[in-house]
């Protein structure tokens, strides 16, 4: 496995060889002064070198960002002619700026020529494109990709959020966020940037009826940043309407997901938000977003689906959920159920090796479009 990271390093982990490799970019120097995108194109790593050692028979790019390092590399892969496989992480939100993250219009060709246009000439490339979800197939077709050469590889849970989770944890998580038992607590788990729909979820909780206390989890990467998200969405930074929590352990994240009363994620562009499947494995039922893959994961037994960035329904649904106890409870239960019978990881390790050995064993590629 190749890892983009700040250092040069092999670690062993049982079989798998993990290969960090200092990535570089041109351009950090002026970043301050260049659009993020540019920033993001301009990263590299030495891809080519460690293919040439390894030779192996198909390589799989799992992530569509930094868009420059996998277009790099995709380069790299056709001309040592070793075919490759792309996930589609990322391809929701890199599809439509606009919807993902309220971009500009003026923004939006300079967007599109460096991000949208390079991903496309990579997945055009590519021997299969995996899909997290049924729900991408219009996207992938719409950059060009026949459907034949499309498969389903979904993600799947971490066994750790499956897991009993001590009572001694859940007493000092609750301790520690002074969790209060008398309202309904929400939760929130992402990056605290514009497409996850943080600011819906604020200017929600200014038009429930009831009186719930939503827990927005999550590394704070600018105070300042921060006061400003929650004052523009009519909110005071004291207000007892919802406390962020900064960066958590996967202990405590685990033991927030038991500790609250449903989970919620109004992002306005996903592909398959592994935080949806980590709440269900808790047996907490899920208001969402329907939007990209979010409608594979959840159904009208595990959770309600919400136009996004629509701070109103989104109330409403909210609304529905806290003022019955036993809708949670039969929707947490379903949601446990789904992730054990359809998100395994050992299921989607078996679909991913049906596509390599579809590959290795003569499949069509196409020619080199990158």
């Amino acid at each position: 496995m190749y890892v983009m990271a700040d250092r040069d390093e092999d670690v062993v982990e049982g079989k798998l060889r993990i290969s960090l490799r200092r990535a570089s970019s041109a351009v950090l120097p002026v970043e301050r002064w260049v659009p993020r995108a540019v920033t993001t194109m301009s990263w590299r790593a030495d891809v080519e070198e460690w293919l040439r050692e390894f030779s192996p028979d198909i390589v799989h790019l799992h992530n569509a960002h930094p868009v420059g390092a996998l277009r790099n590399a995709a380069r790299t892969c056709d001309r040592l002619r070793i075919p490759y496989v792309i996930s589609t992480h990322g391809f929701v939100e890199f599809n439509d700026f606009a919807l993902g993250y309220g971009a500009a219009r003026w923004q939006r060709p300079l967007l599109k020529w460096l991000i949208r246009d390079p991903l496309i000439k990579v997945a055009s490339g590519a021997a299969r494109v995996m899909m997290l979800s049924s729900f991408e197939e219009s996207i992938i077709t719409g950059m060009g990709v026949a459907k034949d050469r499309l498969r389903i590889v979904t993600n799947g849970v971490d066994p750790y959020f499956l897991e009993t989770v001590p009572r001694v944890e859940l007493e000092r998580l609750t301790v520690r966020f002074a969790l209060p038992a008398d309202r309904p607590l929400l939760l929130f788990v992402g990056n605290h940037t514009s497409n996850k729909g943080l600011d819906v979820l604020l200017r929600a909780l200014t038009l429930m009826q009831e009186k719930a206390l939503a827990i927005i989890a999550g590394a704070i990467r600018s105070k300042t940043d921060n006061e400003r998200l929650i004052e523009s969405c009519g909110l005071d930074l004291a207000d007892p309407r919802f406390k962020f929590t900064d960066f958590l352990t996967k202990e405590e994240l685990r033991a927030l997901y038991r500790s609250v009363d449903v989970f919620v994620f109004p992002s306005r562009a996903d592909t398959l938000p592994l935080v949806i499947l980590e709440a269900m494995a808790s047996s907490r039922p899920v208001v969402a977003s329907n939007v990209g893959g979010i409608p594979f994961e959840v159904t009208n037994q595990t959770g309600i689906l919400v136009p996004p960035g629509d701070p109103g329904q989104l109330a409403a649904a909210l609304d529905r959920m806290c003022a019955s106890l036993q809708t949670r409870q039969i929707m947490g239960e379903a949601g446990r159920r789904r992730v054990l019978d359809h998100f395994s990881w050992d299921a989607a390790a078996d679909a991913a090796i049906a596509v390599y050995e579809e590959i290795c064993s003569g499949g069509a590629r196409p020619g080199a479009a990158v």
